[in-house]
C-alpha cells in the first residue's frame, strides 16, 4: 500500500511537472504569435502613413515636372511657379522644401526664404543619378543634411527633360526627418522597441533617433537578407546598432522600394510570460512537495487541486472575457465612439477581398470637417471634441448596419460601403453632408457660418490586381477636389 501510494505520488508529481512545461511552451507560442500579430499590424499602419507621405511628395513633383516640360523655362515661368512651391511647403507639414535645379545643378526656383545666390547641388547623389539615368521615375534617396536649413531630410527627386529628351535639371522635394520622427513617436513600442524606415539597403530614419545611424547601411545583417527574400515577415535578431535582441516585423510599401520595421525588445516583450512561468513553476513544485510529504492525504490534496483548477478555469474565463472587452475597446475610437483606424483597415481588407471574390462594387467615402483647425482655435479643444462627436453621430445615423463609419485620423472620418456603386455612394455622401448641416453647429470662422463637411467618393468593382490602398487614395483625391471646390460638397473620383 505504501509502495503503491509512493508510486502514485511520483506519477502525479511527474505529470504535474510535464503539464507545467507543456503549458509554459504553449503560452510562449501564443505570446510569440500575439507579438508578431501586433508588430505586423503596427508595421502596416506605419507603412501606410509613410507611403501616403511619399505619394504626396511624388504627386507634387509630377505636377512641377509637367509644368516645366510643357513650358519654356524662362524667368516668367519660374516667377509664376515660386509661390506655388511656397504654398505646398506651408500646407504640408511633412515637406521641408521644394527645389528646381538646372542641368548644371544651379538653383532655379525654390521654396526657401533665402536667395539662391551661387548655390549648386550638382554634387548631390540624387543629382548625379538623374544626370546619368534617363528614367522618369521618382528617386527616394538616402538621408542628407539640407544645405538650406541644416536639418536632416529625405530627398525625393525626379529628372527634368528638355524637348529633345536630354537632361534639363532636377525637381527635388525634401521630407523632414523631424516630422517623420514625430509620426513614429505616436506609436507605443516600449522602452526597448524601435521603428525604422529603410530604403533599398540604407536606413532612412529610426526611432530612437541617433544622428550617427542616419544613412547606415546593413547589407550583411540577417534582417537585410530577409528583406531580399520576402516582402513582409517577422524575425528575431540582435540589432547591429545597439546590440538589443528584438522581435522584428517588417512590411514593404506597395508602390515604393521602402520597408518599415517595428521591433520590440525580446526581454521586455516576454517579461510577463517569464514571470508567469516562474510563478507557475514555483507553484507546481510546491504542490509536488506538498503531495509527496502529505502522501496519506493524497485524496484530499487531489480534491484541493481540482478546486484550484476550477478556480483557474474561472480565472481563465474571466480573463478571456476581459480580453474580449479589451479587444472591443481596441477597435473603438475613444473620442467619437466610431471604429478606429486599425479596425477600419482590417474591415477594408476583408470587404475588399469579398468584393474581389463576388465581383461586386465596393465604395469608400472620405469625410473631412471643414475649417476644423479654425474651429478649434476659436472655440477651444473641448468644443472641438464635442463637435467631432456630434458629426460622428450624424454620420453613423446615415448608414446601414452592414456599413462602417470609422475615424480615420484627426478630423477625418471614413465610410466603408460594401455592395455600393459610385451613384449609391454619392447618395450616402449627400445624406451625410446634409445630416451634418442639419446639426447647425455654429462656426463663425467658416464662410458658411456653421460646421460642414467635405466628402470624397470612390467606388469600383475590384480586379485581381487592384489594392485597397488605391481605392483609399482615389477617395482621398476626390476629397481634395471637393475641398478645392469650396468645401461643403461631395465629389466622386473619375
Amino acid at each position: 500500500m505504501i509502495h503503491g501510494t509512493t508510486l502514485f505520488v511520483i506519477f502525479v508529481c511527474g505529470a504535474l511537472l510535464v503539464m507545467n512545461g507543456w503549458l509554459i511552451m504553449r503560452a510562449r507560442a501564443a505570446e510569440d504569435e500575439q507579438i508578431a500579430r501586433a508588430n505586423t499590424n503596427l508595421a502596416r499602419a506605419v507603412s501606410q502613413q509613410v507611403e501616403s507621405t511619399v505619394a504626396l511628395a511624388e504627386h507634387i513633383i509630377s505636377g512641377i515636372v509637367f509644368e516645366l516640360e510643357r513650358a519654356d523655362v524662362v524667368p516668367e515661368t519660374l516667377e509664376r511657379l515660386q509661390p506655388v512651391l511656397v504654398n505646398h511647403v506651408s500646407e504640408i507639414q511633412a515637406i521641408k522644401g521644394i527645389f528646381v535645379y538646372d542641368e548644371q545643378g544651379r538653383w532655379l526656383v525654390h521654396s526657401e526664404a533665402i536667395a539662391a545666390g551661387s548655390r549648386n547641388n550638382s554634387d548631390r547623389e540624387y543629382f548625379v543619378y538623374h544626370r546619368t539615368n534617363p528614367s522618369a521615375r521618382a528617386l527616394i534617396g538616402g538621408p542628407i543634411i539640407s544645405r538650406s536649413s541644416g536639418e536632416w531630410v529625405v530627398p525625393v527627386s525626379r529628372r527634368i527633360n528638355d524637348p529633345t529628351g536630354k537632361f534639363a535639371g532636377v525637381v527635388l522635394v525634401t521630407l523632414s526627418v523631424k516630422d517623420l520622427l514625430s509620426v513614429l513617436e505616436r506609436f507605443q513600442i516600449g522602452r526597448q522597441g524601435s521603428i525604422a524606415v529603410f530604403g533599398t539597403d540604407q536606413l532612412l530614419v529610426r526611432r530612437p533617433f541617433r544622428e550617427a545611424d542616419m544613412g547606415r547601411r546593413n547589407t550583411d545583417s540577417p534582417l537585410q537578407r530577409r528583406f531580399q527574400s520576402s516582402r513582409s515577415g517577422t524575425i528575431e535578431a540582435r540589432s547591429a546598432i545597439d546590440g538589443i535582441t528584438r522581435i522584428i516585423s517588417f512590411e514593404s510599401l506597395l508602390n515604393y522600394p521602402l520597408r518599415v520595421t517595428v521591433a520590440v525588445g525580446k526581454y521586455e516583450a516576454l517579461k510577463e510570460w517569464k514571470f508567469a512561468s516562474i510563478y507557475q513553476t514555483i507553484w507546481v513544485v510546491l504542490l509536488c512537495l506538498l503531495v509527496s510529504v502529505s502522501g496519506r492525504y493524497l485524496i484530499r490534496s487531489m480534491r484541493r487541486r481540482l478546486v484550484a483548477e476550477s478556480h483557474l478555469r474561472s480565472a481563465r474565463d474571466a480573463l478571456a472575457e476581459a480580453n474580449e472587452r479589451l479587444e472591443h475597446l481596441a477597435q473603438e475610437d475613444g473620442l467619437t465612439g466610431l471604429a478606429n483606424r486599425r479596425y477600419f483597415d482590417s474591415r477594408l481588407l476583408l470587404a475588399f477581398a469579398q468584393a474581389q471574390a463576388s465581383q461586386t462594387a465596393l465604395a469608400i467615402v472620405m469625410v473631412d470637417v471643414d475649417e476644423f483647425k479654425k474651429y478649434n482655435d476659436l472655440y477651444g479643444h473641448l468644443e472641438g471634441d464635442e463637435c467631432l462627436r456630434r458629426v460622428a453621430h450624424a454620420l453613423r445615423a446615415t448608414v446601414r448596419r452592414s456599413e462602417l463609419v470609422a475615424r480615420y485620423g484627426g478630423e477625418e472620418m471614413v465610410l466603408l460601403l460594401p455592395a455600393t456603386d459610385a451613384e449609391g455612394a454619392l447618395e450616402v455622401a449627400q445624406r451625410a453632408r446634409l445630416a451634418v448641416i442639419d446639426l447647425q453647429i455654429p462656426h463663425a470662422a467658416s464662410a458658411l457660418g456653421q460646421v460642414s463637411v467635405s466628402l470624397g467618393v470612390a467606388a469600383e468593382i475590384p480586379s485581381l490586381c487592384s489594392t485597397p490602398s488605391e481605392l483609399l487614395k482615389a477617395a482621398d483625391e476626390a476629397l481634395y477636389l471637393a475641398k478645392q471646390e469650396g468645401r461643403n460638397t461631395s465629389r466622386v473620383h473619375d
